[in-house]
């Protein structure tokens, strides 16, 4: 009876540790929805400051638009690192993942994460630049493309065995990470060099206009 009364104890405890197990991930998902509309909003914001006819309120509004993109680019990020973080710490070998590797509906999970998250990183980045760029800040513009091409080679490029990784994980039956991640780097790379090469030829035309 003593034995009994102990594994429905046991029984229990394990019960209310998966229910606080469940609580937890819907109070995870839910902060990273949120962290999604909000890059979403930020799209929608753009659109519609762009249409303003007023250029003091339009440029309040851009601002506005850049500072709130920073700040979900930055959450997003954070998320994003966390689920990296999460793959990486799933173990490799068979026996590993029997023992102590999370169930593989919780990795598929994951994954789905970082790849939506990763696109409205990316979405969330050209709306930053192009709200700069309509205020005519090329310089900042080239600044917020740059810390994403850094944010991009530092988290995933640095290490392409992770990105094969990424690869042999994904649901999705085409190499998404290894194909897609440089094809980013590289387009948000040109449109760093292109800006910057405007910048220098403004600032160049400005310095002969002013006799310098």
């Amino acid at each position: 009876m003593t034995n009994y009364a102990t594994q429905m104890q046991m029984a229990q405890i394990a019960e209310q540790i998966q229910l606080v197990q469940i609580a937890v991930e819907e109070v995870r998902q839910g902060q990273e929805f949120d962290r999604l509309a909000m890059a979403y909003s930020c799209q929608q914001k753009l659109v519609q400051a762009l249409a303003i006819k007023n250029p003091e309120l339009k440029a309040m509004a851009l601002l506005r638009i850049a500072s709130d993109a920073e700040d979900s680019r930055n959450l997003l990020m954070q998320s994003q690192n966390a689920n990296v973080a999460f793959i990486k710490g799933q173990p490799e070998s068979f026996w590993g993942k029997l023992i102590s590797g999370a169930k593989p509906e919780k990795v598929d999970a994951r994954m789905g994460e970082i790849r939506e998250s990763l696109c409205a990183i990316n979405m969330v980045s050209l709306t930053e630049a192009m709200a700069y760029q309509e205020m005519g800040e090329n310089e900042a513009a080239q600044q917020s493309l740059q810390y994403y091409a850094g944010y991009i080679q530092d988290t995933y490029l640095s290490d392409m065995k992770f990105v094969q990784r990424l690869d042999l994980l994904d649901p999705a039956t085409e190499n998404y990470w290894s194909t897609n991640l440089p094809v980013i780097k590289e387009k948000i790379q040109a449109l760093v060099e292109e800006k910057a090469k405007w910048i220098s030829e403004n600032v160049k035309e400005q310095a002969e206009i002013l006799g310098y």
